[in-house]
């Protein structure tokens, strides 16, 4: 059983988000995806680093935003237009269920750009700068004694299979044991909030030096708003390492914070979810608003058209717009989640009961399986 009756390789609407790079593409949305890109062009282009708030309702796309851009080779496009060098791009959910909220954050960090790829990313400025500029910058952007070791014992290491490179990494997630710290000459271990956002703070400054490796590293912040389900003394702890992180990397680091706005919320209302100080700081803001009933049209050809799903040749699965707009009108307030849930079962009922076009009397044969259905 295939979708090739309907001229497709596979259903193109996913219930939950596509993890492989080939699999994440992007439809419709053109406003937003204008105003993310023009962010990015600006952080590629100048030096000083920005919050940008993400802010729309569930299943607006934030969510797959922050996949596109950080896997895949979009991000990469935009610095070739741009003639820059090339940037970073990662993305990391809020922690909500660890007692050291920023311990797990560094982890997802560390999860996402590891101490691998660090310490090639430092061997290639070792290699532009000297080792002897490396050293100065590392002094310069570490803002601690002990992170400077950190980093300057990272690059005194040869090879990152050496038993040298496992002990430090070791370290660095957390192992401060005396036999660890002896042989690796370093103090007690990242002890503290502050050590850790200047540890990732020198990393991305050195990276990000004169935009010579990396022109921007850029942080998509997933599920913000969750915020509100941690402890109020975590919460308030992850707000102010996240202050102080941005603070200590002044240049080139753009973060992204994904937030689905509740009933009846607006933007006066964030400061009790950001703090003051994130507050001020996040100035420039997204809308992933609701698309409307032409934009929602968009959307659905453009991923049925997408050469990752249609069969090269083949015509629309639907037999005219308006079958697409008779769905459209009848699910209620649009957003890209109900969208994909919708056609997604319309597309399955296709495939089982064996069509080879979508039509709107198949629709009225199938509306008590399609959950969003207005009756």
């Amino acid at each position: 059983m295939t979708y090739e009756k309907l001229g497709l390789k596979e259903n193109p609407f996913r219930l939950t988000p596509p993890l492989i790079q080939s699999e994440i593409v992007w439809a419709g949305m053109n406003e937003v995806k204008t105003n993310i890109e023009n962010r990015i062009k600006i952080a590629i282009l100048t030096k000083a680093s920005r919050i940008v708030l993400n802010w729309g309702s569930y299943g607006s796309g934030k969510t797959h935003a922050s996949l596109y851009y950080s896997k895949t080779n979009r991000l990469q496009e935009i610095v070739d237009e741009n003639k820059a060098s090339s940037a970073k791009s990662i993305k990391i959910t809020l922690p909500r269920s660890s007692n050291n909220i920023v311990q797990e954050f560094f982890r997802s960090f560390l999860g996402q750009y590891s101490l691998e790829d660090i310490f090639l990313d430092f061997q290639k400025i070792k290699t532009e700068f000297g080792e002897e500029t490396l050293n100065l910058m590392i002094d310069a952007y570490s803002n601690d004694k002990s992170i400077a070791d950190v980093l300057k014992k990272l690059i005194d290491i040869e090879s990152k299979d050496s038993q040298d490179f496992s002990k430090l990494k070791n370290y660095i997630h957390g192992d401060s044991t005396k036999g660890t710290l002896t042989s690796l000459g370093l103090p007690l271990g990242l002890n503290n909030d502050e050590q850790i956002a200047n540890l990732m703070a020198a990393v991305i400054s050195c990276i990000t030096h004169e935009k010579k490796i990396y022109s921007t590293f850029i942080i998509w912040l997933d599920e913000f708003e969750d915020i509100d389900t941690v402890n109020k003394n975590l919460a308030d702890r992850f707000t102010t390492f996240l202050r102080q992180f941005i603070d200590k990397t002044s240049n080139n680091l753009l973060l992204f914070l994904n937030f689905t706005q509740k009933t009846f919320m607006d933007m006066e209302d964030l400061s009790s979810y950001l703090g003051e100080a994130l507050t001020s700081r996040a100035k420039a803001k997204i809308d992933f608003a609701n698309p409307t009933l032409d934009e929602s049209l968009i959307y659905i050809k453009e991923l049925c058209e997408n050469e990752l799903f249609k069969i090269k040749g083949n015509d629309s699965p639907f037999d005219n717009d308006e079958t697409i707009k008779y769905v459209l009108e009848n699910i209620g307030n649009l957003n890209a989640r109900k969208i994909n849930e919708s056609f997604s079962i319309i597309f399955e009922m296709a495939l089982i009961m064996g069509k080879d076009k979508i039509t709107v009397d198949f629709i009225n044969q199938i509306t008590d399986e399609i959950i969003a259905w207005d009756n």
